[in-house]
């Protein structure tokens, strides 16, 4: 908890409130025991099912990635990490530094056998339900290689969260037809369409950028790069959305009657695309569980990413990726 711009009581609000869902949580709380003691009375159901681990420091959001590997040992977020590495704990949830969180990750907790890079993926709204989107900037070089990997890990993702036998896989391209993009976007496809043949996945095709909205298909595979500009692009028109609806409520009298009116459905639309609860990352392709919030993040953001870390839990998800990855890596070779 130290160096995140996230409240502590607004962290501990959300723990506790998916702590109600997921009774059988328990909870690892690293950062300064004394702040963190004093809000942790106010909510006695975390307080019970939780132990303070005393950190003396911490990583800012400024501090550079490549500078902490040695210098952070006592922060927070490293203990967290360790305990993850030693078995002591089964998942991380972070609102710290996405890079350092990223890199020390990778130097402890490592990869799966069959990853060379890991991913971000998040569950984005659509017009049908939910889809996963990945790479969300974990890595941004555009490599066949990635692509694949991203769209075996999000099909393995959306199978456990959305209870899909054969989730539905497309590649985020400038076009639908099979002649647009460049070289590796289209090698990935190829051997996409392979995997779908011997029916190992469902792979779509390519998609453009509205078909995330629309719901084109289950899974939406990009590099991280273009994921992290489609990320921050929907997130700010989410806010636009909200902000041009509350001004037109507020615009007249029969306005706001009208609001009254429909005032249920609005607040469930409202949620629904509430950028602060969709706002959780979950790094694919390490050997254990992390999931980082924005540094800003409320208690709603933090109780839904909580979820999330239950379900996966819960339904094993690691190992079963694990075994993903070895079947469809073992049926084409992947430069």
């Amino acid at each position: 908890m130290l160096g995140s711009e996230t409240e502590t009581h607004q962290i501990l609000k959300g723990l506790e409130q998916s702590l109600l869902r997921n009774i059988n949580y328990e909870f690892f709380l690293f950062g300064n025991r004394n702040s963190i003691s004093d809000i942790l009375n106010k909510f006695k159901n975390l307080k019970n099912s939780s132990e303070i681990i005393d950190c003396s420091d911490s990583i800012s959001m400024d501090d550079k990635p490549s500078e902490i590997i040695k210098s952070k040992n006592l922060s927070s977020m490293y203990q967290a990490i360790k305990s993850v590495e030693e078995y002591k704990s089964d998942a991380i949830l972070s609102m710290g530094n996405t890079g350092a969180l990223m890199t020390l990750s990778l130097l402890n907790i490592k990869t799966m056998p069959e990853i060379k890079r890991p991913s971000i993926a998040s569950i984005w709204p659509n017009m049908n339900g939910e889809s996963i989107v990945l790479d969300l900037g974990a890595n941004t070089k555009l490599s066949a290689k990635y692509l694949i990997d991203n769209a075996i890990l999000g099909s393995s993702l959306a199978k456990i969260l959305f209870k899909i036998n054969k989730p539905s896989i497309g590649i985020l391209n400038v076009g639908t037809e099979d002649n647009k993009g460049n070289d590796e976007i289209k090698n990935a496809s190829d051997r996409l369409r392979e995997l779908d043949k011997k029916g190992f996945i469902n792979y779509y095709g390519f998609i453009e950028g509205n078909d995330i909205s629309i719901g084109r298909t289950n899974v939406v595979v990009t590099d991280g790069f273009t994921g992290n500009i489609a990320l921050k692009t929907a997130e700010g028109t989410a806010k636009l959305y909200q902000s041009h609806l509350n001004s037109a409520y507020q615009s007249s009298f029969i306005s706001k009657f009208g609001y009254l009116l429909s005032s249920i459905a609005l607040k469930s639309v409202k949620e629904r695309l509430d950028p602060r609860v969709h706002n959780c990352g979950i790094f694919m392709g390490l050997n254990a569980l992390v999931v980082k919030c924005h540094g800003q993040s409320e208690f709603k953001g933090i109780s839904y990413a909580s979820d999330i870390i239950y379900s996966l839990l819960e339904n094993d998800v690691n190992e079963k990726i694990k075994k993903y990855m070895i079947e469809t890596h073992s049926e084409i070779a992947i430069k």
